[in-house]
């Protein structure tokens, strides 16, 4: 042993057990109260339901959304065509601004979308809040 001391020194000494735990426990701590602050830093929140589609034409198609959000709140939504093959052909971005009234408000958009072909669906992709009020 004291052949292998002289050639690459002596062992390094790891952190005491009730210094590892204390370190475990602050990081566990810290995660939680981070994870708790995210999900509550936003009291607003943005719903959507995609209502029903219609297909006119190989270059048109109209989706019907429902969005619920805060009444001054300002919203963004993607709404999108697909075709069978599930490929996007057809995009646009849906703004809503604040509305008058307090609380949760549900308003239904008939958004109107050009296509590149044949659309076989259309709905909303995602809705995200801009600007709370």
């Amino acid at each position: 042993m004291s052949s292998l001391t002289n050639r690459y020194g002596s062992p390094k000494r790891g952190l005491a057990k009730r210094t590892r735990k204390t370190l475990i426990i602050l990081g566990l701590a810290v995660g939680i109260l981070a994870a708790f602050y995210l999900t509550t830093a936003t009291n607003s929140k943005v719903d959507f339901k995609d209502n029903s589609f219609m297909v006119h034409s190989p270059t048109s198609a109209t989706a019907i959304v429902d969005i619920s959000k805060d009444a001054g709140d300002t919203v963004q939504c993607e709404i999108r065509a697909m075709n069978e093959s599930y490929a996007i052909v057809g995009w646009k971005t849906l703004v809503v601004g604040p509305t008058e009234g307090k609380g949760m408000t549900t308003t239904r958009f008939d958004v109107k979308l050009r296509t590149e072909s044949l659309a076989t669906t259309a709905g909303v992709e995602e809705c995200r809040l801009v600007k709370a009020s």
